[in-house]
This record gives C-alpha cells, sequence and structure tokens, in this order.
C-alpha cells in the first residue's frame, strides 16, 4: 500500500510540473492541491502552490502554501530564496528580509538567494546593499540577468542613466526573452530622450511579448513623446486591457486625455490610477493638472504637493505650480518654485525657460547665460521640448532688442510645432462659409423663438492676442462682474454631434427648437457655476467672434464685446506666442493669414446681418491711448454703472490663464504698438497673405 501510494503522487507531481512548464497554471495547481491533501506534509507542491499563486496574482494563497513548504523544509534555499520574492512582491518587507537573510545564510553560494535579497533591500531604500548584493550574486553566477537587471534599476536610481542602459543591454544580451529588462531599457532611454533606440527595442519585444501590457504602455510613451495623440491613446488602452490593475496605464491615458483637451476624461482616468496605487505621485501629478483646468485651484495645489511629497523630485509638480503662482499673480512664489526646480539635474531647462518669462533679460543675466549656452544641443532636443526653448529664446532675444535672432527663434519654434499638429487651413475656410450660409436671417428667427432671456453673460471676443484679456480684466475690476477666462462651452454645447465631434453649423441645422432651447440653458447654468454670485459673467474665448450671430439670437440679452488690433500685430503677436492646446493655425505664416482673412469675412458678415447695436466693437490701439474714455463706453454698453476702480484692473488677483498673464499684471504700456515694424521683412508671407483686409470700425 506504501509503494502504491507513494508512486501514486509522484506520478501526480510530474504531470503537475508538466502541466506548469507548459503555462497550464490552473489544472498544475488543481493536482498540486491533491496531492497535499492526500500527503500534507508534500513540501514541493506546497512550493509548487505558492508559484502558481504568485503567478496568478494571488498573494494571500501564495504566501500561505510557502510558509507551510518552509516550515516543513526549513533549510531548503530554493525555498527560502522563492518565499522572499513572494513576501517582497505582496508587500511584506520586513519578512521578506528575514527570510531572504536566512537564505543566505544557509546557502551562502545561492545566487538567487542574494540577488532576491538585494531586492528587497532595495524597495526598502537601502541601494548600498542592494548594490552589495547583486555584485555577490553576479560574483557567484556572472550570467544572471536578473542580477545585471536589478543594478541598472540601481544605476538608474542614482541618476546614472547610462549606466543603467549599458547594464540593461547586457543583462536582455543574456535573457532577450525578459519582458521586465526590455521595458527598463526601453524606460531608461526614453527618460534619456534617446527614442530612436528606445522604439527599436520596443518593436523588437513586440515580436517576443506582444501581450505584455507594460510594453504598450512605453509605446504609449513613445507616441506621446512624438505627439502622435491617437496611437498613445490606442497603446495605452491596450495596455489597460492587457493588464486593468496596472495604475501607470491610467495615468498614460489620463495624459494623452488631456493633451485631447478633455480634461473630466483625464480626471477620471487619473482618479482610477490612484484608486489602484495610493502612492503614486504621477497620478496625483495629473490629477492636479485637470483639476487645475477645470478651476480647483485648491484641489490641485493640494494634490501637486501631494505629488512632491511621495516624489520629492518630481520637478513637473514643482514647475507646475510656479505656473499656477503666475496665474494668480504671485510673481515671487512662482520664481521660488522655479529656481528650486532649476536646481533639478533632469528637467533644468524646463525649469530656466520657465525663469525667463519672470526676467527682466539683460545680456549677464545668469538666466539667460543659461539658457544661451543650451543652444549648440538644440537641434537634438526632443521636438516639444526644443518647441519650448526655441520661443523662450525667441522672447529674450526680444527682449535685448537682438531681432534677427530673435526671428529666427520663433520661426524654428514654429517649425518644429507646426511638425507636431493636425491642422488642415482648408478646413476653417469651409468652416467660415458654412457659418455665413447657415446664420442667415431666417436662422436668426429660428434662433429668437428658441432664446432665453438670461443677461448675465458678457462675451469677449476677437483674435487671439488683440486685447481680449485687456478687455476682460477690465470688466472683472467692476464689482458685478466676474471673469471666467476662455470657456470652450458654447462650441461644445452648441457643436455638439452624435459621433463625438464637434461642428455648430451642422448641429443647429439638425436638432429640434426644444433642443436648442435646452442648450442655452445649459450654457447659462454652466457659467453660472464659475461665479455664482455675479450679476454678470464673462466668456473671454476669442474664437467666438465665429458664433456672434448665435449669441445674438439666442441670448439676445448677453453682451457682446468685439475687440480688433492691427492686423500685422495681432498676427505677429500671435506667431510669436507658444500656446498650450489651441490656435492651431498660429505656427504658419500664412495660414496665420488665411484665418485672419476668416476672421475678417465674419466680421463683415455679422455687420450686414445684425443690428447695429448687437455688438460693441472696440480697437485696442484706441483703447491704450485712451483707456478711461473707451472703459467708461465698455461699462455703459454693459448697463453698468462706473467704477474707478476698472482703472486698477491691473492690481487684481484674480487667475488669468491666456498668453497675456503677464502683461494684465502690469499698468498699461504702448510699446507693443507697430511691434511688427521690427520684423517686416520677414513677415512677407502675412503681409501678402492680408493684403488689405482690415476690420472696419
Amino acid at each position: 500500500m506504501v509503494e502504491t501510494r507513494q508512486i501514486s503522487i509522484d506520478d501526480a507531481y510530474r504531470q503537475g510540473m508538466a502541466h506548469y512548464q507548459n503555462g497550464q497554471l490552473k489544472p498544475a495547481a488543481t493536482l498540486f492541491a491533491k496531492i497535499v491533501g492526500v500527503l500534507p506534509e508534500h513540501a514541493l507542491s506546497h512550493q509548487m502552490l505558492g508559484l502558481i499563486g504568485f503567478q496568478l496574482g494571488q498573494y494571500e494563497p501564495a504566501v500561505r502554501a510557502l510558509t507551510e513548504a518552509v516550515r516543513l523544509q526549513p533549510g531548503n534555499a530554493h525555498f527560502l530564496a522563492n518565499f522572499t520574492e513572494v513576501l517582497r512582491v505582496s508587500g511584506q518587507l520586513d519578512k521578506a528580509r528575514e527570510i531572504g537573510e536566512r537564505a543566505v545564510r544557509v546557502a551562502p553560494a545561492n545566487a538567487a538567494g542574494h540577488s532576491n535579497l538585494g531586492l528587497v533591500y532595495y524597495d526598502q531604500g537601502d541601494l548600498d546593499l542592494a548594490k552589495a548584493s547583486q555584485e555577490r550574486a553576479l560574483a557567484l553566477a556572472p550570467e544572471l540577468d536578473r542580477a545585471i537587471n536589478n543594478l541598472g534599476s540601481i544605476a538608474r536610481d542614482g541618476g546614472d542613466r547610462q549606466k543603467a542602459a549599458t547594464l540593461y543591454r547586457k543583462a536582455l544580451r543574456i535573457n532577450p526573452a525578459s519582458s521586465e529588462t526590455a521595458n527598463n531599457l526601453i524606460a531608461v532611454l526614453i527618460e534619456a530622450e534617446n527614442v530612436v533606440e528606445a522604439r527599436k527595442v520596443a518593436e523588437n519585444q513586440l515580436k517576443i511579448a506582444p501581450g505584455d501590457a507594460e510594453l504598450h504602455r512605453n509605446f504609449g510613451r513613445l507616441f506621446m513623446l512624438e505627439n502622435q495623440l491617437d496611437k498613445a491613446e490606442s497603446a495605452f488602452r491596450n495596455a489597460i486591457n492587457l493588464d486593468g490593475k496596472n495604475a501607470d496605464c491610467f495615468v498614460g491615458l489620463s495624459q494623452v486625455l488631456f493633451e485631447k483637451n478633455h480634461p473630466k476624461l483625464a480626471l477620471i482616468e487619473a482618479e482610477q490610477a490612484l484608486r489602484l496605487d495610493a502612492a503614486n505621485a504621477a497620478a496625483c501629478h495629473q490629477i492636479a493638472l485637470a483639476k487645475a483646468h477645470l478651476g480647483d485651484i485648491q484641489g490641485a495645489i493640494a494634490m501637486y504637493e501631494r505629488a512632491m511629497e511621495l516624489k520629492p523630485e518630481l520637478t513637473a509638480s514643482r514647475l507646475a505650480l510656479g505656473h499656477l503662482a503666475i496665474e494668480q499673480g504671485d510673481f515671487d512664489t512662482a520664481r521660488s518654485h522655479f529656481e528650486t526646480a532649476a536646481e533639478s539635474a533632469d528637467d533644468k531647462l524646463s525649469a530656466l525657460v520657465a525663469l525667463a518669462r519672470l526676467e527682466k533679460v539683460s545680456e549677464d543675466s545668469p538666466v539667460f547665460q543659461s539658457l544661451e549656452a543650451a543652444l549648440p544641443g538644440a537641434a537634438t532636443m526632443l521636438p516639444q521640448k526644443a518647441v519650448a526653448y526655441r520661443y523662450a529664446m525667441g522672447d529674450c532675444y526680444d527682449k535685448l532688442g537682438r531681432y534677427e535672432e530673435a526671428f529666427s527663434n520663433f520661426a524654428s519654434g514654429a517649425q518644429i510645432k507646426r511638425s507636431l499638429i493636425s491642422y488642415d487651413p482648408l478646413e476653417n475656410d469651409k468652416l467660415t462659409d458654412d457659418l455665413i450660409a447657415t446664420f442667415d436671417r431666417s436662422m436668426l428667427t429660428r434662433l429668437r423663438d428658441c432664446a432665453v432671456s438670461d443677461a448675465k453673460p458678457i462675451f469677449v471676443v476677437g483674435m487671439p492676442r488683440s486685447g481680449t484679456t485687456l478687455t476682460e480684466s477690465i470688466l472683472d475690476a467692476h464689482p458685478e462682474v466676474s471673469g471666467a477666462g476662455e470657456l470652450n462651452d458654447l462650441q461644445n454645447i452648441f457643436g455638439r454631434l452624435d459621433d463625438g465631434s464637434s461642428h455648430v453649423p451642422l448641429a443647429l441645422r439638425s436638432v429640434s427648437d426644444q433642443t436648442l432651447n435646452r442648450w442655452a440653458e445649459d450654457y447659462v447654468e454652466a457659467l453660472s457655476q464659475h461665479a455664482p454670485d455675479a450679476t454678470h459673467i464673462v466668456d473671454k474665448m476669442p474664437a467666438n467672434f465665429q458664433l456672434i450671430g448665435l449669441i445674438h439670437g439666442i441670448m439676445p440679452n448677453a453682451k457682446i464685446i468685439h475687440i480688433a488690433r492691427d492686423p500685422f500685430d495681432t498676427c505677429l503677436s500671435c506667431y510669436t506666442r507658444l500656446f498650450e492646446r489651441s490656435q492651431l493655425h498660429s505656427y504658419d505664416l500664412v495660414e496665420l493669414g488665411r484665418y485672419y482673412n476668416n476672421y475678417v469675412r465674419l466680421m463683415n458678415h455679422w455687420r450686414e446681418l445684425l443690428p447695429e447695436d448687437a455688438f460693441h466693437s472696440l480697437h485696442y490701439e484706441v483703447l491704450i491711448d485712451g483707456i478711461e474714455t473707451e472703459a467708461r463706453q465698455l461699462i455703459e454698453f454693459c448697463g453698468l454703472d462706473w467704477d474707478d476702480a476698472c482703472l486698477e484692473f491691473h492690481k487684481s488677483k484674480r487667475r488669468v490663464r491666456t498668453a497675456s498673464v503677464q502683461q494684465v499684471r502690469q499698468p498699461l504700456y504702448t510699446s507693443s504698438k507697430a511691434k511688427w515694424r521690427r520684423y517686416e521683412k520677414h513677415l512677407r508671407p502675412l503681409i501678402e497673405t492680408i493684403g488689405e483686409n482690415r476690420i472696419g470700425f
């Protein structure tokens, strides 16, 4: 009987191992469970149940099984080494350290034991002990790729990316199938901005492990660096489908959704990442970005600070806090954040670019000199970093009166930026045609029948960089008015189509009058949320000049203010500003001129179609030459009593989120008038495209 029973268990164990080696984990686990049910002291089966549980992500059963295996064979170094790793991954670091140290005492010549113990030391933050353990493992087994990979991670954490990449390459040569090593190499190459090699490694690894979630996440990161947002989104979604518990995959998806101008969706994905990993600093940073964009400033600040608590070296969060401080007019706090960030070796250039915005640039300015010293390397920078750098250098040279060098850098930045975005000027031409054709007298009559009577909205419209922020600031300084900044709500609500795209003329032609009325109510409700107690709220989206007919028809009691500026000053100011995720027409002089011409066409259409008092027009140059007269007329048009605070707009502490954020914190100045003359010879394509097109008054 004993002999028969022993043979049966041996056969069952062999079958279980065959299933395990073929990747059939559940059938293998069933056999091993039957063995320990019959023979509870069968340590090898407990060991295998522990390994299978570990591979299936079932850490508690894995720990229980390996605890029993080690109890039965306390001197088995192989069991102890495996138990160390299972305890480490399940988060029981102190216990893992105890078992790992026991493993190397029992079998000091066991390389795997030293390597696994080194991982425990690494997770506990003791890099010296971690390094020593991996070096012992390699001394015992020179081709133990895991140990080489782990030494690469230690070098990476120490800031030596070059050494890390060398070690990862070495480990990958020994074991080309190691997904962990391949992904580590890809990640460190991305950090070093070596996109070409990172892509080569990733594409090779895709042939080996097409179902590797981390690999798809790394593809998402690569696509993000190249601004291929659709491909990035697809890669991150693939990663999530493969591993729905990886917080970093959700962070990546949040990043791409934010870049696609979907901050609410970005917030949802970032919050999911934080639910999966409460200590994920990148998730906190993404939540903060989305909250800031959606107007929750205090929530954003709290999450940026949380991100830095979790990861003190997270320069991006410190820079973001600095930019928030600029928006709120607190330049001293902003400078402090940027200076601290500039001490970081990881993203010093971005901090210097940010500091340059606050500098009164001079030839001997340390910030300017540091930026200028980086010029020889500009050609090899990643595109998005190169764009920000070139615009910063253009600003510096412009302030120094070195206009040839300034325009050269602006043009370089614009050319790179244009290569990263998808913009078709023909679509804007067609949209303008469609707007003019759609908004005729019959459409106005229809809109009036669907109108709401609310007088809360005030719209400030015009070309970007034409003075819309200054106009909003004058209005916001009035005690009965609150400026809400540039809102996409009008376009989003009245342009939404069933396929998720936005096109106002198509949407208006395809919905009922009842829906139009509801959309108007939705808009007013959304606007009111920005300042519930304000009598009037300003929506300062410049591109709403396209929808003046819609506003006048469906919100007849709303006020519309249009501000115009010299076309060449307006367009030069657009061309020499780096916008975040908008104004895609601004990075090519001909395309910029075409956009301006369409603006003129629409404004002429509104003048012909609408009553003379449908909107109030200001001219930027007249405003800055006679601000009190123009401001009084502006306030009177809005039906408000005059308040002297309207002339002290630059003292406001309200949040300003446009490219004019610093200008509106200063008393009025006239130095931007006719600025285009400094660059006239470079602007011929723009000048020829615009020709004689002007806004009439």
